[in-house]
């Protein structure tokens, strides 16, 4: 079955893809990092919406969340005493 979108699904699509990419929570301490909201902003809810009402999944960027915030326990442990 092919699924045609219409050039206004389209552009709403984009939109919220933009709006997406805009708040994307933090990996370190779920923020957004767009409105510095927690948790999914009303922002990326509405986006989210979007998407579910044409049965489409967003697009993904590797490292979007930035993980490297993350705070890391520390690399000592008893198996390695100096």
């Amino acid at each position: 079955m092919t699924t045609y979108l219409s050039a206004t699904i389209a552009q709403q699509l984009r939109a919220a893809q933009a709006r997406l990419d805009r708040h994307t929570p933090s990996s370190a301490d779920g923020r957004c990092s767009g409105c510095a909201e927690v948790g999914p902003c009303p922002q990326r809810r509405a986006a989210l919406r979007v998407f579910g009402r044409y049965g489409r999944l967003p697009r993904r960027w590797p490292r979007a969340t930035r993980p490297e915030q993350i705070n890391r326990t520390s690399s000592w442990s008893w198996l390695c005493r100096e």
